[in-house]
């Protein structure tokens, strides 16, 4: 059991970091998993301090007492098993699971900011309370311009091309989609909304629920090809695939633009 308070964050509909005790987590449905006190994380570069004068920053991280994969995001939580989140000023970015990860600063103005790192079970509830934080200090040797709403003619829509309905998936596998009349965009990862613009999650079965679905989330993409895992599916289950259209702080859009494909896992 733990003896501290965890909490998780997401940023959805402008909201920056949003704390939740475990009782007021496990009333919404998301359990802590056993050995969560125990998921640790530690940013070994760059040095709290830093002055960043490229347009993106490179975090070094190293994770303890789990295995952090994404191929279980969205899936069942195990113990031992996770990933983790990195956050600008307390607003989510994005997943990671390998030793680096790669922050654009594109919309984000010169001068002092808080990069944090914080584990994650695979339905993405955040162990807050073992989160690392380094101070940096943006003075971009050359500034790129603000990304703002574009005349975008025509309704948002997206469809999953690949794979058809009923189709059997197994091991690692993509999924493709089309996007039409939006600007996908991973430099705007976990910044405030600019119209027109964002990414899209692929979710499993569910998009709604706590964290406005994101417990289901498998991941998220600018690209039209994300690269999906059938593991931690039971074989001869048969899932829906769903792909939806987020803005830059991850909400999705309202009214909802998606689409969903039914697979079966061999």
């Amino acid at each position: 059991m733990l003896k501290q308070a965890i909490s998780f964050a997401v940023a959805i509909s402008g909201l920056l970091m949003v704390p939740v005790t475990r009782v007021a987590a496990q009333e919404m449905g998301m359990m802590m998993q056993p050995g969560a006190d125990k998921m640790k994380v530690s940013v070994q570069s760059p040095a709290d301090g830093s002055t960043i004068t490229s347009n993106s920053v490179q975090l070094r991280v190293t994770t303890a007492g789990y295995h952090s994969s994404c191929a279980f995001a969205g899936k069942p939580n195990q113990e031992g098993q996770g990933h983790y989140h990195v956050l600008i000023d307390k607003a989510l970015v994005n997943m990671y699971c390998t030793g680096t990860a790669a922050v654009s600063l594109q919309n984000v103005k010169p001068g002092p900011h808080t990069l944090t790192v914080v584990p994650a079970q695979n339905d993405h509830a955040e162990i807050e309370a073992n989160a690392a934080s380094i101070k940096i200090n943006y003075a971009p040797s050359r500034a790129v311009a603000d990304v703002t709403s574009p005349a975008v003619a025509g309704t948002p829509a997206i469809k999953i091309v690949s794979p058809k309905a009923g189709a059997t998936v197994s091991g690692s596998f993509e999924v493709v989609v089309q996007v039409t009349n939006f600007n996908l965009s991973c430099d705007l990862f976990g910044r405030p909304d600019v119209a027109g613009y964002g990414h899209w999650h692929l979710n499993l079965d569910s998009m709604t629920g706590p964290m406005m679905g994101m417990m289901t989330m498998a991941g998220m993409s600018c690209q039209k090809v994300f690269h999906a895992s059938a593991r931690g599916l039971k074989p001869g289950s048969t899932h829906t695939l769903i792909a939806l259209l987020a803005g830059n702080s991850h909400a999705p859009l309202m009214p909802t633009v998606a689409d969903q494909v039914k697979v079966t896992v061999r």
